[in-house]
């Protein structure tokens, strides 16, 4: 189906087979595939910086929250428009549990210390040790059954 999707702004869209189409006025000027989120951020970013549509007439144009196209907007300033392909930066919870730790860790609990007691003699968070268990960062001897 090849049905244009008007705008009163002249910033549209149209879906032809698996890609979005966006017009600026008549002229096509950037297309991805349907499901590409990043390219659907990075292009209704670049609409708004170059000055081709307001925020609220991108938000109209695409169906989307001005708030989300602002916190869009603001990243892309920040960081470049490559942004919304990069992985996700995170708040650095990685870097607890460097190899050192995570040796000094696997050591206690093999020798039999809990998840509370590791974390208390590393200065670790327990829920840090308990998600390297659980996605197998580390390992922890089972517990016997008791007779």
């Amino acid at each position: 189906m090849m049905a244009a999707i008007p705008s009163p702004t002249l910033v549209g869209y149209e879906k032809r087979d698996r890609a979005i189409v966006y017009y600026c006025g008549m002229m096509p000027v950037f297309s991805h595939q349907e499901d590409d989120l990043d390219s659907f951020r990075t292009i209704t970013c670049q609409l708004y910086t170059n000055g081709s549509a307001g925020q609220t007439q991108i938000a109209e144009a695409f169906g989307i929250k001005v708030q989300a196209l602002k916190r869009w907007v603001k990243r892309f300033r920040e960081k470049g428009s490559n942004t919304f392909y990069r992985p996700p930066e995170t708040r650095g919870n990685s870097t607890v549990l460097t190899p050192e730790v995570r040796t000094k860790a696997q050591l206690l609990l093999d020798t039999g210390a809990s998840v509370s007691e590791t974390a208390r003699d590393l200065d670790i968070g327990y829920d840090t040790v308990r998600k390297a268990i659980a996605d197998g960062r580390l390992t922890k001897k089972k517990d016997r059954a008791k007779r």
